[in-house]
């Protein structure tokens, strides 16, 4: 309950940790400074969450299910759309939560057991973005190995990762205007695999416009019919 008698959330507390935990690191997150930001004292926190290392863990839980929200469809049906809408998604959450990531980062060679609760979104992010990849190259017919698509998520995941945390830094590395990233990265992504993003789109549509997408999804469009060569299998 709040000091006025409001019942209060689960999620409520978990979202004022990440806050605290953002300001002030792990020492600082201390439980009452976390009970406070959430307008609670600290009684009620601990009904809630056995210790401190709990909450922050659940923390990591909720943020992994934040990211698991925007998942890829089950079966690749307009992989350029769902790709790029995949990716707009992911760089916007992981932009959101920048500042908490960071300090994880930071915080993590001093409090190692943090390193189980960070692999937790990216886990999330991998297996989704696998499964899909993994249908998509049997549909097209692909001689792709397990590994071989293993490592194209990688990649992609790793270029969205470096964009949300060094575009504020350096922006020039980054496909530019960021309204259009995500569908860069789609389309680049799809090549990786050996799908021309021409036949990622869903079938009848009209090619995307410049007026509808931007520079960079004209880009995209006008790049989409040059042969790929498709990855050999590996000897």
């Amino acid at each position: 309950m709040t000091a006025s008698g409001t019942p209060i959330s689960r999620q409520r507390l978990l979202e004022a940790a990440m806050r605290v935990f953002t300001e002030s690191g792990f020492r600082g997150a201390t439980t009452r400074r976390i009970a406070e930001a959430a307008g609670v004292n600290e009684v009620t926190l601990f009904r809630h969450f056995k210790s401190k290392s709990a909450l922050i863990n659940e923390a990591a839980e909720l943020y992994a299910r934040q990211r698991r929200d925007h998942d890829l469809p089950a079966e690749p049906a307009a992989p350029l759309e769902e790709l790029a809408t995949w990716c707009s998604s992911q760089l916007r959450l992981l932009r959101e939560r920048r500042d908490l990531i960071r300090k994880c980062m930071a915080e993590v060679e001093e409090h190692p057991q943090m390193a189980d609760c960070m692999r937790k979104g990216p886990d999330v992010v991998h297996d989704q973005l696998r499964v899909y990849a993994t249908r998509l190259a049997r549909r097209h017919g692909l001689s792709l190995t397990a590994e071989e698509i293993n490592v194209s998520c990688m990649m992609l995941q790793g270029s969205l990762f470096a964009d949300a945390m060094g575009r504020d830094i350096m922006p020039e590395l980054f496909p530019r205007p960021l309204r259009d990233a995500g569908l860069q990265y789609a389309s680049a992504f799809l090549r990786m695999l050996g799908v021309s993003p021409s036949d990622g789109r869903r079938e009848g549509a009209r090619p995307v416009t410049s007026s509808q997408r931007g520079r960079g999804a004209a880009a995209a469009r006008n790049g989409g019919g040059h042969p790929v060569s498709r990855p050999s299998r590996r000897s």
